[in-house]
């Protein structure tokens, strides 16, 4: 933990070394020279990012790419072998959310709990002492609970939930700290209508996108870490401790509800306001009764059995947070959740955590689920299994204004699915289809469509460690940004399959990023019916895509597999492999074409990059294509040949070359004595 914002901010810092490969020279310098393109680093205009009214609001990392696009897959996939190597502790992936955050903190793991433990050893009841802190509040003032004896709830039990409630108290307290900017009025049901629903009147007070500067997320991110740490300590005992004391025992107290079942029975639980809850055994049931707007703080931790998990209303289930902090761990089993908006891992102003920890798991909601965020963290983390994520919108890795949003899935032929059924965001670009907004994506709000009260986009990273997989979304998804937000998908193995209509497969639009990143050799089918997929970027974006090897097949409608659009970058690199190019325009507006939206104004000056990289393998070109095919180099289409503008830098390469840059951290352990 003590390196991870030092790591961060290296791999923020440098760029990819130049021969790193062992093969030939790089293909970039040939392209960039053929596109005609001025700059090393393809970067859009900078200007305007410098220039945003939310410029304070963009975080560390999305900045970063923007200013060195040719970067961007050497920084995406040190990220993702670094969430590979904490994938074991969800309190080292807070870590690693907070730091993509902006958030500077080194917090060991027991951050001070030795004193904690100390003054729970030397107390006659450790679980008073633990929930001493409860009473000393302003909602707990004089509250004397009925504890258990000694003989119904024995040590060492009784001292481990002791010190998880103590770690609350902690985590409470930052809580307060975190907020305390707010101005009065602010509930969660008025920030679920705002920044959720999309029901905001203008100017209207209090504004959510206003209270996003307002947050400290340095508290955010202690008492998460904090109580992640304290949770994980708990699981390692529950795991590890050979006869645990059968125990049934539940307590109301002013922060929720406390249930210890350790029967093993297959219980049915109907829970409203869970503060801390831990069943071992069974085939349990979980309801979720719509939460009190004060409810602040949820732990679940279920051991063992196939579960079920149920909520209707929005920021019921444990691991969904409201201006507070959620956790819901189940350690193994075929598990099943089922939500309707904000559930399994989404958190607005707070943080939220869902670990599963084995078997082949569903996950069903409607939006603003598996793992989404604003303004906080959310993480969600799937075991080996074949697992389903069904959702709308907003979902499976999502993070909007202030947010940052994971979803990492450690194995197995995983399916990812934002469907249409219903229709519950209509898309602007399509009527019939939602606006997916997931997979891997991240988005701000453009104020300048309704009251000028613009928010930088959040980051978005969905990380699949391995499998088959099956990705399908409508729009604005699978590594996607939108507004000065950032959104990576990275797929390590598999034959894959992507699907998706507009927008998507690392692409960004209005000043944001997109990547996707097939790492590993699969035979892998990419499609999309419409347009801006691929590696492709529009107004002042960047769209990065790469497939490290397998023979693979693109069917792209127009303007993808590396285009710009509007003074933007796009870069589509397949490594390696015998691969299928199908496009339905008989434009080709494809394989390293840059464009403009309109031409004779001033943005004909600034620069687009649009780049094309087959390196390997007999490939399969459209005819329509005429300039492009095996063992090529050229550059992209221009309507105003003779002025050589920058805005219409493009090129294409298909031939034997190496990859121009890394796509996994390049060293590991020891360093080598050999040059």
């Amino acid at each position: 933990m003590h390196g991870l914002p030092a790591a961060l901010l290296i791999a923020l810092a440098l760029v990819a070394p130049a021969g790193a490969q062992t093969r030939d020279r790089s293909p970039l310098p040939e392209l960039l020279q053929r596109a005609g393109a001025t700059t090393t680093r393809g970067a859009p205009d900078p200007t305007f990012l410098d220039n945003s009214p939310t410029r304070a609001q963009q975080l560390p990392f999305f900045r970063a790419v923007m200013a060195a696009p040719l970067d961007a897959p050497y920084r995406a996939g040190a990220l993702g072998d670094s969430l590979r190597g904490a994938v074991g502790s969800p309190y080292q992936l807070v870590g690693w959310a907070g730091a993509l955050w902006g958030v500077r903190l080194q917090r060991s793991i027991d951050f001070g709990m030795g004193e904690i433990e100390a003054s729970l050893r030397a107390a006659p009841d450790p679980l008073a002492a633990g929930l001493a802190w409860m009473a000393a509040t302003k909602s707990g003032a004089g509250w004397a609970p009925v504890l258990p004896d000694q003989a119904q709830l024995p040590n060492p039990l009784r001292y481990e939930l002791a010190r998880v409630l103590a770690a609350m108290a902690q985590s409470h307290a930052f809580l307060q700290r975190a907020f305390e900017r707010f101005p009065p009025g602010v509930t969660p049901q008025l920030l679920r209508r705002q920044a959720l629903d999309g029901r905001l009147t203008p100017f209207e007070t209090p504004d959510y996108r206003q209270l996003l500067p307002l947050v400290e997320r340095e508290a955010v991110v202690a008492g998460m870490l904090d109580l992640a740490g304290a949770v994980e300590h708990l699981q390692r005992f529950v795991k590890s401790e050979a006869a645990l004391p059968s125990v049934a025992w539940s307590l109301e107290t002013p922060f929720g509800w406390i249930v210890v079942d350790t029967t093993g029975r297959n219980n049915r639980y109907r829970l409203k306001d869970p503060l801390l809850v831990l069943d071992v055994g069974g085939d349990d049931e979980y309801e979720f009764l719509p939460p009190s707007d004060t409810h602040e703080i949820s732990v679940l931790l279920d051991q063992g059995g196939n579960d079920r998990y149920v909520t209707a209303a929005p920021g019921a289930d444990p691991s969904s947070a409201t201006l507070g902090y959620g956790i819901l761990w189940d350690t193994e089993g075929d598990d099943r959740y089922e939500g309707t908006q904000q559930a399994q891992a989404s958190a607005l102003f707070g943080a939220a955590l869902l670990v599963d920890g084995g078997g082949s798991n569903r996950f069903v909601a409607s939006g603003h689920s598996q793992a989404h965020a604003i303004g906080g963290l959310a993480l969600l983390v799937g075991g080996g299994g074949d697992d389903e994520y069904t959702a709308q919108t907003h979902s499976q890795a999502s993070g909007g204004p202030g947010g940052v949003a994971v979803l990492v899935d450690t194995g197995g032929n995983d399916r990812y699915t934002l469907g249409n059924d219903p229709l519950v965001r209509p898309s602007p670009q399509l009527a019939d289809r939602n606006t997916s907004m997931g997979q891997g994506a991240g988005y701000g709000m453009r104020g300048d469509l309704f009251d000028g009260r613009a928010t930088a986009g959040g980051i978005g990273l969905l990380l699949d460690l391995a499998g088959n997989d099956r990705y399908e979304a409508q729009l604005m998804a699978q590594g996607f940004g939108f507004y000065e937000g950032l959104g990576m998908l990275i797929d390590d193995g598999g034959n894959d399959h992507f699907t998706t209509a507009w927008y998507g497969m690392g692409s960004g639009v209005h000043t944001a990023a997109g990547i996707l990143l097939k790492r590993g050799v699969g035979n892998d089918i990419y499609r999309s019916t419409h347009e801006m997929v691929l590696g492709s970027g529009s107004d002042f974006s960047v769209g990065v895509f790469v497939d490290e090897g397998g023979d693979d097949e693109y069917t792209v409608g127009r303007m993808s597999l590396g285009s710009a659009y509007a003074n933007a970058t796009g870069i589509f690199v397949d490594a390696a492999g015998n691969d299928r190019y199908i496009v339905a325009s008989p434009s080709c507006r494809a394989f390293g074409a840059a464009s403009m939206h309109v031409w004779g104004t001033a943005r004909e000056t600034l620069p687009s990059l649009a780049l094309f990289m087959d390196l390997g393998g007999t490939d399969s070109y459209p005819a329509q294509c005429a300039r492009v095919g095996n063992n090529k180099l050229w550059a992209g289409p221009r309507e105003w040949p003779l002025l050589d503008l920058p805005s219409e830098s493009g090129s294409g390469v298909d031939g034997e070359w190496p990859l121009p840059f890394p796509l996994h951290l390049m060293t590991h352990g020891a360093p080598s004595t050999a040059n």
